[in-house]
């Protein structure tokens, strides 16, 4: 996966309301094809893998126009796991996904944050975390799958 986040066309440079339209490519090629067809700024962000992506999220304030927008990017990833080839990604984007949510993990691994949710979501009858509980798992299958490789 990759990505190109352009400033929208009515963002002011000066402000604080920025806006962001995010453009996603399948392939390095499809990006230096767009590129070719579409005028490009100096103010666009290519994000060309996972650690470009949270290393931009680490040096952007959460109040930031741009964090809605790398989040976004970021539930990309995480709807396609196979795509990040790194176990310190993976966790990069979990722990991200679990601060976001205000959900401390305490040390604990992924399955038994994933179990401790499910048991909050049970004990509140509401699904809640289900979507998390969702990524926590697919998370770990991948890990594994990684792990075996």
């Amino acid at each position: 996966m990759f990505f190109i986040i352009r400033n929208s066309a009515d963002s002011d440079a000066e402000s604080n309301n920025k806006s962001y339209s995010v453009q996603r490519y399948d392939s390095a090629d499809s990006v230096a094809s767009a590129e070719n067809d579409i005028e490009s700024s100096a103010g666009d962000l290519r994000i060309s893998d996972c650690d470009s992506l949270l290393r931009l999220y680490v040096a952007t304030e959460r109040s930031a126009a741009l964090y809605q927008t790398l989040q976004s990017i970021r539930d990309e990833f995480l709807e396609d796991l196979d795509a990040v080839n790194s176990v310190a990604e993976i966790y990069g984007l979990i722990s991200w996904l679990l601060e976001d949510n205000g959900i401390n993990a305490q040390g604990a691994s992924l399955e038994e944050t994933a179990d401790r949710l499910s048991d909050l979501d049970i004990e509140a009858d509401n699904d809640k975390y289900t979507n998390i509980i969702f990524h926590l798992k697919d998370a770990v299958d991948r890990l594994y799958e990684l792990e075996l490789d």
